[in-house]
């Protein structure tokens, strides 16, 4: 009866396991499939200057991680220093590609970052990439 109850036990965890790995394996396979779709659409959004559409691709929890400020309030940052290059320095940046975050596994979700750290992108449980935020120091 003992040795049953324990064979059981294991098999319900590794079971357990299987599925939660599968799980987050299918969520980074659907983020991946869906992730050059999303860049040609931000790139040309940043490109252009087009806050309408970079407002689109960010989510309402936007995170600029120095003053608070919410995804518009963040872009009109940017609009008002643009004479000081913050356009041309995001473009610049966005222009260096980007990568797979490996340092941020505890959030669980699929996150990528621009080569030079400085802004991040979440595929979130909507099934969808996001313009998430700019990186902390």
């Amino acid at each position: 009866m003992k040795t049953n109850l324990i064979i059981a036990m294991v098999f319900l965890l590794l079971a357990a396991s299987g599925t939660f790995s599968q799980t987050s394996r299918a969520s980074n396979t659907d983020a991946n499939r869906s992730w050059t779709s999303f860049w040609r659409q931000i790139t040309v959004a940043v490109n252009k200057k087009d806050r309408v559409a970079l407002r689109k691709l960010m989510p309402n929890n936007f995170s600029d991680e120095s003053g608070g400020l919410s995804g518009s309030e963040w872009l009109k940052f940017i609009d008002e220093n643009e004479r000081r290059g913050s356009w041309r320095d995001l473009q610049k940046s966005f222009a260096k590609g980007t990568k797979v975050n490996t340092n941020w596994p505890s959030k669980g979700i699929p996150t990528r970052v621009t080569k030079d750290n400085r802004y991040y992108f979440e595929y979130r449980k909507d099934k969808k990439w996001y313009f998430a935020g700019v990186v902390g120091d």
